[in-house]
């Protein structure tokens, strides 16, 4: 089984709880499936993004206040802070062909659209795949009718540095892209729920606050409580499958949703008890 960012246990605690010797090996997809499910539910159930850590890139309204709130815990590291941005390059489309044509950019891709003769057209650029801005413009202009700029002080910024923006009017129009400006040095991590603290108040407005930080667990560092309520959710998952015969195995994924649907949380006291300590304390207040 590949771990992804919510898997929490491997297929081999999965049968060693289930009591299944290494070799019976014929419910392994399933089990792969049920691991999947469980470390979902489980991080819903407390309320963060992934127990494994993982590094997380947010943005934030500043409001006035002191304190900013982290979508993910438990927080282990803040990289980076800063509360503005500075102009790093413009897209502009310059062909006579387009009814319209826009440029926006997600926390994943920046994306191209125009329409000529009432067809539309799109060409994304995956950010990670581009080290710097200046890679990134190459690639871009090399699509006809659309022109790029790098400022020379952001040349070397990595393409995923860049901040998102809703599409755009870029015909004949220059769309000035940027990244987040210097640091922020007077805020502190208050504590490991996320709570970043600024003396002096966070400056209002929208999404302008952008923080780097890592939160979760490294896999092998997972508390026992938290691997125990999956295991847990395993079993009660694996207990409710058909008793009848097996299920065809390109039906495995739809056949776990359904055993996932079957449990609810909030009647197992056992895994409420065992995840009641991971779980966000209620906040009043900002």
């Amino acid at each position: 089984m590949a771990l992804d960012q919510y898997t929490t246990v491997t297929l081999g605690d999965a049968r060693l709880f289930l009591g299944k010797g290494d070799a019976d090996t014929a419910d392994d997809q399933l089990l792969d499936m049920l691991i999947q499910q469980a470390s979902k539910m489980v991080v819903d159930e407390i309320g963060t993004g992934s127990v494994v850590s993982k590094a997380y890139k947010e943005y934030h309204d500043g409001h006035g206040g002191r304190n900013i709130w982290l979508n993910n815990f438990p927080v282990t590291g803040v990289d980076f802070i800063s509360t503005s941005r500075d102009d790093a390059m413009t897209v502009s489309y310059d062909g006579d062909d387009s009814s319209y044509a826009t440029v926006e950019v997600t926390s994943t891709e920046l994306q191209l659209r125009k329409r000529v003769s009432g067809v539309l057209t799109a060409s994304a650029f995956t950010l990670e795949d581009y080290a710097t801005l200046t890679l990134l413009e190459a690639a871009v202009e090399a699509v006809a009718g659309w022109t790029v700029v790098v400022s020379a002080d952001y040349a070397t910024y990595a393409a995923a540095s860049l901040s998102p923006v809703p599409a755009k009017d870029a015909r004949d129009n220059a769309v000035t892209l940027g990244v987040p400006d210097q640091g922020e040095g007077a805020c502190e991590l208050a504590n490991e729920w996320g709570r970043i603290y600024n003396p002096y108040g966070w400056t209002a407005g929208h999404r302008n606050v952008y923080i780097e930080y890592t939160a979760g667990w490294p896999r092998s560092e997972i508390p026992q409580p938290i691997r125990s309520a999956c295991l847990e959710l395993v079993k009660m998952m694996y207990d409710l499958r058909s008793k009848d015969g097996t299920v065809e195995s390109e039906k495995i994924g739809e056949y776990s949703y359904k055993l996932a649907s079957n449990v609810d949380l909030t009647k197992s006291t056992l895994i409420a008890e065992k995840l009641a300590n991971y779980r966000r304390p209620l906040v009043m207040g900002a």
